[in-house]
């Protein structure tokens, strides 16, 4: 079984979602569609095993994380988030999209982490040039961790496929 983090910016803003909407605006969030659900993606759990392939299992990140009582909402995300790389496979990192803060912080924390990571880029976003986004970050987390593959796409369906198609032998 693989266990998949992943990392990439939502479709929708956090200030349009609320409790009383969450499912309707993530419905087609690539989480929920690489996952088979939107319900399995919304709230934090130890991992649920995708539709589509039952290779994997997917254990972060959650909308919603479980919520430890003693930390801020803000720094439960964080514990959260991290704990769930600790404890996977594979993080998947999705930087087709700009001011994918979090999933750089979440990939460099990977990086250091000797994680086996797979990044997927739009190549009208990255490029490794001085102009282009995301390729300090990728560039820097290539020198800490050899185990890191860069994938140009020009759809996000591609990542999807990429998960659907995952084998063990992949890690």
């Amino acid at each position: 079984m693989i266990k998949i983090f992943y990392s990439g910016t939502y479709k929708v803003r956090h200030e349009m979602i609320n409790k009383d909407n969450v499912f309707e605006m993530l419905k087609d969030d690539l989480r929920s569609k690489i996952v088979g659900n939107v319900k399995d993606t919304v709230y934090g759990s130890d991992g649920v095993i995708i539709k589509k392939n039952k290779n994997v299992m997917y254990v972060g990140g959650f909308y919603y994380e479980k919520q430890n009582k003693n930390k801020s909402v803000c720094e439960n995300v964080v514990y959260e988030e991290l704990k769930q790389i600790d404890n996977c496979d594979m993080v998947i990192v999705n930087l087709t999209k700009y001011s994918a803060i979090a999933s750089v912080t979440e990939l460099i924390y990977a990086a250091f982490k000797k994680k086996k990571i797979i990044i997927f880029c739009d190549p009208k976003v990255t490029s490794y040039k001085i102009e282009g986004e995301y390729w300090f970050p990728i560039l820097t987390c290539k020198e800490l961790n050899k185990n890191i593959e860069v994938k140009f796409i020009e759809d996000e369906e591609e990542i999807i496929n990429y998960i659907n198609n995952l084998k063990e032998d992949t890690i």
